[in-house]
């Protein structure tokens, strides 16, 4: 069923990613459920911006780790910053470039943000940013920018726990966190306070999230093709973390896709050729990869972004959320990303690692060379891409590359 459905655009001919959702929609044109997640990616940040207009309270920031659910808990929308990306292009590039003197060799994805920003400005959209120091370097500089642009950005400072870091020096990380998440509420509410009982309903619904999707997570093992590399990811990697700005809404669909999964025949012959993959790397907007793994019979059944560890609920909200922070793989040092992406790869038996990161990021470099080399000393095959952050379609090197690792892997 989802092998044999003649779609009506070929994806080699796809530039813009808006074309890519279309194809990806109609790609799962069995699977109401995945067909509502793609959708609400799609609208995440329209929607969003809609919600504000309306008058519903909205800010501009990364939107994982501790923001959206408290954000959530105080009535706000966390919109991911980073998810403008799919409406930039080369002139983006240059806004941030020719207006803003960013080196070229600035990270993608920063110039693209930057330059969404600039055309956003005083057009009465959201004009709030909570910034996090711990983003990048040039990040940091982005949000000096753009304050000069009428925006009201807040920074928080940096949360990173380094390999050693345990015993009172992680309760002293613990403290500070809570200290931070109540700045955040006070430049939000005007008090230095949040409301418990609302914090701890989102801590209860991220906990049944995280649990429904690692059951997805499970039954993709028997139906590895039925949901897509790209819906999966968008998904996994911001679906997981914001709920698309729509938290209800999110969660219907992922009900409807356990659904879906647990109902669907098993097909012995799909299990027989998978190659699985674990992806390791953020979204990007280069959503043609995604296709090329499916292509070559790929799929990506582990991810790095997906925390194991559920939110301690004995504990008063603040804390638990801090905690959770730092139990989990994106509170600091690359060696905690390291044990994710191990454990994915030994519950999975997976084939191959891809690394992902943008060019110009020196922070994820370091870290993709730093796992290539763990992987490759324990003889699990490894490709290292490098994309850009801005539309379009992605490099035929790239897309080659892609192909002949996973064909590798599959002879």
């Amino acid at each position: 069923m989802t092998r044999a459905i003649a779609l009506a655009q070929d994806p080699e001919d796809i530039r813009a990613q808006k074309e890519y959702i279309a194809y990806s929609k109609e790609a799962h044109s069995y699977s109401p459920a995945i067909q509502r997640l793609l959708e609400l990616s799609e609208d995440y940040v329209p929607g969003a911006e809609r919600a504000f207009k309306a008058g519903k309270p909205a800010i501009w920031c990364q939107a994982n780790g501790f923001v959206p659910v408290l954000l959530y808990s105080l009535g706000v929308i966390p919109v991911a910053a980073g998810e403008m990306g799919r409406y930039s292009a080369k002139e983006d590039m240059l806004i941030a470039e020719d207006t803003y003197q960013f080196p070229v060799e600035t990270c993608s994805m920063v110039k693209c943000v930057v330059a969404q920003w600039h055309k956003r400005a005083k057009t009465g959209t959201i004009n709030r940013i909570l910034a996090n120091s711990s983003g990048c370097e040039p990040y940091n500089m982005a949000w000096e920018i753009v304050k000069k642009h009428g925006y009201d950005v807040f920074s928080n400072e940096i949360i990173y726990r380094g390999p050693t870091v345990k015993g009172e020096r992680l309760e002293q990380l613990v403290k500070f966190t809570i200290g931070q998440m109540l700045d955040v509420a006070e430049w939000l509410t005007g008090k230095r306070a949040v409301d418990e009982s609302r914090l701890k309903v989102e801590i209860a619904r991220k906990n049944r999230l995280l649990g429904k999707l690692r059951q997805v997570l499970e039954l993709r093992r028997a139906h590895p093709f039925y949901m897509k590399s790209l819906a999966i990811i968008l998904t996994l990697n911001v679906g997981l973390n914001n709920y698309f700005g729509k938290p209800e809404e999110f969660e219907r669909a992922i009900d409807e896709l356990i659904l879906e999964l647990t109902k669907a025949p098993i097909n012995e012959k799909e299990l027989q050729k998978v190659i699985a993959l674990v992806w390791a790397g953020g979204v990007g907007q280069e959503f043609g990869i995604y296709e090329a793994i499916d292509q070559a019979g790929g799929a990506l059944l582990g991810l790095r972004s997906v925390p194991f560890r559920l939110y301690r609920q004995d504990l008063p909200p603040l804390e638990s959320i801090a905690r959770w922070i730092y139990d989990n793989s994106n509170a600091g040092a690359g060696v905690y990303a390291r044990e994710v992406l191990d454990s994915e790869v030994e519950r999975l038996k997976a084939r191959g690692v891809i690394l992902y990161g943008y060019i110009g990021c020196s922070y994820s470099t370091v870290n993709r060379e730093m796992f290539r080399r763990f992987f490759h000393e324990k003889g699990v095959a490894c490709v290292n891409l490098e994309g850009s952050f801005q539309t379009g379609a992605p490099t035929g090197q790239v897309l080659t590359r892609v192909k002949a690792f996973v064909e590798m892997l599959a002879a």
